[in-house]
């Protein structure tokens, strides 16, 4: 494959008149260690002379004219301290040339303004970044000493990265933080750590165990930051714990879900209301909670009492001795199409208070106020209405879902912990 071409980038001062020649030699001895297709002068008007020196060099030692061998460009610019100019230039310069030339950026000449922009835009943009030094004389490179360094300031732009990544990780704004690695720029293995970080988290939040564990690198995540070693440990017995299925011990070909999977199942959610309600998306972590709350009712009823109220099964009610209005009017609800008996919330909790359930007397003492949380989350815009939920219908409703959850189970407060992710200080 041909090598792309090279555009050398090169800020220009006017050095005086007894060193000028020194400058220009310097400059030369760049552009020959880097043997470019084209040359972009950055430099005031005053500069010019200094570019006329240079050529004088090089054609006092070459059969070819300068003008004839190079492709050249004057950016010119009389505000050399003007920092934003210059950087414009350079910005400018490169995302004219970067798709067909390999950008290289020369900072040996020029008023402090004109290099630190140079530097800056090889910074931003990756682009490499070197001087030409040696012994100097008079802040002037001494003709014969002169020798080419590479400056790498990829650490420091990634730092500043790896800065915003954790922003934005605390900010749960995974989407965000995944484009953002892709700027990074000194090594891939900073790059291939926080891909692992914020794909685990993304399938987290959006409740995809499986993907999340299969990007979960515990080994990684502690040795890359060990302050929040506890943490990735929580995280990953949930995660293995909502991936997990044993053999059922009376039928060998047959597998269930871990007995605490709804648990931690149920946490996860409830953190991710928390989540949505810190960012004050109020609506999209009401609808969260009305949803733990309904998933509340339903690990209760199959758990405790073996019915599941997508389909139940009157049969089981029976065993209750219920009574008998409310099987009839379960009955009357029974579809007509698929023949079977669905319970939404409401429903599901009233059941939970016939079966004379700790969970049901719960509603029955909330209910006014739970059915009040209920209105405002139908009235959404994210369920069935046009209107807005606030900050304290989202405090309430969370005060009493996390309730409910701990009438559930003792350890509630164990799986949530283990669900919350790691906020970076």
């Amino acid at each position: 494959m041909a090598r792309k071409k090279r555009a050398l980038f090169m800020t220009v001062g006017t050095g005086f008149k007894d060193n000028q020649k020194s400058l220009a030699h310097g400059l030369m001895c760049s552009i020959v260690s880097k043997d470019p297709d084209l040359i972009c002068f950055f430099g005031s008007r005053k500069s010019k002379s200094t570019i006329d020196t240079l050529k004088q060099i090089f054609n006092e030692s070459n059969d070819e004219d300068f003008d004839d061998y190079f492709e050249t460009k004057f950016i010119e610019n009389d505000n050399i301290d003007e920092f934003k100019d210059y950087f414009f230039e350079f910005k400018s310069k490169i995302l004219e040339l970067e798709n067909d030339y390999k950008i290289i950026i020369d900072y040996t000449s020029g008023t402090k303004t004109m290099t630190m922009s140079a530097a800056f835009a090889s910074m931003i943009f990756g682009k490499e970044l070197f001087l030409v030094a040696g012994d100097r004389k008079d802040g002037v490179v001494v003709k014969g000493t002169e020798k080419c360094i590479s400056q790498n300031l990829y650490p420091i732009y990634d730092e500043l990265i790896m800065d915003k990544l954790k922003d934005l990780f605390n900010s749960n704004r995974f989407e965000a933080g995944k484009l953002l690695i892709d700027d990074m720029i000194s090594t891939n293995e900073n790059k291939v750590i926080y891909s692992k970080l914020f794909n685990t988290y993304y399938y987290f939040d959006n409740v995809n165990y499986k993907k999340a564990l299969e990007n979960f690198d515990l080994k990684i995540f502690k040795e890359t930051w060990p302050e929040l070693a506890a943490d990735f440990q929580k995280n990953i017995i949930a995660l293995n714990i909502l991936n997990k299925q044993n053999q059922d011990s009376n039928d060998k070909t047959r597998f269930v879900d871990h007995k605490q999977k709804k648990y931690y199942m149920l946490a996860s959610i409830i953190n991710n209301s928390k989540r949505r309600g810190k960012e004050n998306k109020f609506d999209d972590a009401v609808a969260r909670l009305y949803r733990s709350f309904e998933l509340i009712a339903q690990i209760r009823l199959l758990e405790k009492y073996n019915i599941d109220s997508s389909n139940v099964d009157t049969d089981v009610l029976k065993e209750y001795k219920l009574d008998e209005n409310y099987l009839a009017e379960l009955e009357n609800s029974r579809d007509k199409k698929y023949n079977d008996i669905k319970l939404g919330l409401i429903k599901d909790y009233i059941l939970l208070e016939q079966l004379n359930d700790d969970l049901g007397k719960f509603y029955l003492e909330n209910e006014n106020k739970i059915r009040n949380i209920i209105k405002f989350r139908n009235n959404s815009i994210l369920a069935h209405g046009f209107e807005f939920c606030s900050e304290e219908d989202f405090e309430e409703f969370k005060e009493i879902v996390l309730k409910a959850a701990d009438l559930l189970n003792k350890n509630m407060g164990r799986f949530i912990e283990e669900t919350k992710f790691p906020m970076f200080s």
